[in-house]
């Protein structure tokens, strides 16, 4: 009687595992940010979960991953069975921090990683940086770095960075818009051979020097912050 009643619990069971209570019905994209790269619809078509012939105990979510990490903005995905009819997505995306020129010509989204992921779309970001003839990786890197402290020190704020660009001589070289009066001040900065570690002393300098021009309204053409903690001002003539 006992092994009676386990195999009709059992075949009950595995009944109602197989029922069409549990064919998977809804697929749901969760927290997407407002300006999202890839919106709810695409990322729905993209991941293919079989609705109404699937049940959510066999449905396999290994293949749905795959499916949707082939897409170049999407970085990470998390999937989970919501019981008893639901699928639930959530994406994180590549957060870009750089434009960057492939040996091709193409202009590609970089990321603070380093990993160049997806061809420009100037509506998504049109106020990043350029990185202008950097092909190695290290200077890649290292650029990456002076863009963060940049935001990190408060710079980004007031002051955007338009291009940076690596000389083998005269090392790292940025291009900045500043606010003036009236107008935008644009302006070259020197910041030579410096290390990740000089970065937040140098930019704190940079960053009283970048204040003074723009609530004097100075137009500067060229700033050597690479002197050691003495900053050089070279402005237009007529200022």
């Amino acid at each position: 009687m006992s092994l009676t009643a386990i195999a009709g619990v059992s075949a009950a069971v595995v009944g109602l595992i197989h029922s069409d209570l549990f064919l998977v019905r809804v697929v749901e994209v969760n927290d997407l940010p407002d300006l999202t790269p890839v919106d709810a619809q695409t990322i729905i078509q993209l991941a293919q979960v079989p609705t109404d012939s699937v049940n959510l105990f066999s449905l396999r979510l290994a293949p749905i991953e795959r499916r949707l990490l082939s897409h170049r903005w999407i970085k990470a995905v998390t999937l989970s069975k919501k019981f008893p009819q639901s699928v639930s997505i959530s994406v994180e995306f590549h957060q870009p921090a750089a434009i960057v020129q492939k040996n091709s010509g193409s202009l590609y989204y970089m990321d603070a990683d380093g990993n160049a992921f997806a061809p420009i779309n100037l509506k998504a970001d049109p106020n990043l940086p350029i990185l202008v003839g950097m092909e190695d990786v290290n200077e890649q890197k290292r650029a990456l770095s002076f863009i963060q402290s940049w935001g990190s020190n408060g710079l980004a704020s007031q002051f955007v960075l338009s291009s940076i660009e690596y000389h083998a001589e005269k090392g790292l070289r940025v291009m900045v818009t500043y606010p003036m009066r009236g107008q935008v001040g644009r302006v070259l900065v020197e910041l030579g051979q410096s290390e990740h570690e000089e970065f937040s002393s140098q930019l704190a300098r940079l960053n009283e020097v970048m204040n003074y021009l723009s609530s004097h309204n100075i137009d500067a053409r060229q700033v050597f912050a690479d002197l050691g903690k003495k900053i050089v001002v070279r402005i237009a003539r007529s200022s």
